[in-house]
């Protein structure tokens, strides 16, 4: 055995050894090479997953939206008539949309945090000590409260675009 300063180097310094002296060397990242394909797959899955939740979110949030031009039509047709453009209508509706991702990041986190808290409080190993250590990156919340409203602007385009290109006439007839 022998310890190396980079640990990521291992494998250049076994092949390094292998190739000066009769020896068979094989590196700790060689020796261990399913768990770096089990931590690649878990990367993926993590990934995939946060992409479906993201796209549920977005489906969600547009189908409030849809259904709230559908309700709020006479209103929109009427807000037309007096002289609304179809651009301030428009971002009405993409406001609510990015309200929405915004406020419901900000519950989200919230609950996700608070429940970590509680689990880190109440799961311990045999001994009493912490299972890991527990660390709440504010970047972490930024970044997940910009994202969140992000996708509520995305997902708020459609419905904000039929409620811009509401005739007013056939929106008050209903």
């Amino acid at each position: 055995d022998i310890t190396v300063q980079d640990i990521y180097a291992a494998e250049d310094i076994a092949q390094r050894i292998q190739a000066a002296n009769l020896v068979k060397a094989d590196s700790w990242i060689k020796t261990n090479a399913q768990f770096f394909t089990a931590v690649r797959a878990q990367e993926t899955s993590n990934t995939l997953i946060r992409v479906f939740v993201g796209l549920s979110v977005a489906f969600g949030i547009a189908a409030v939206l849809i259904v709230s031009v559908i309700q709020r039509s006479k209103e929109i047709g009427i807000l037309r008539a007096m002289g609304t453009s179809r651009g301030q209508i428009m971002r009405l509706f993409l406001l609510q949309g990015g309200l929405l991702g915004f406020i419901g990041s900000l519950f989200g986190a919230a609950m996700g945090a608070g429940a970590l808290i509680y689990w880190h409080a109440v799961q311990r190993q045999a001994d009493g000590s912490e299972l890991f250590p527990l660390i709440l990156e504010r970047r972490l919340f930024l970044i997940t409260a910009v994202l969140a409203t992000v996708t509520g602007l995305l997902a708020a385009t459609a419905p904000a675009l039929r409620a811009a290109r509401l005739d007013p006439v056939v929106a008050i007839r209903g």
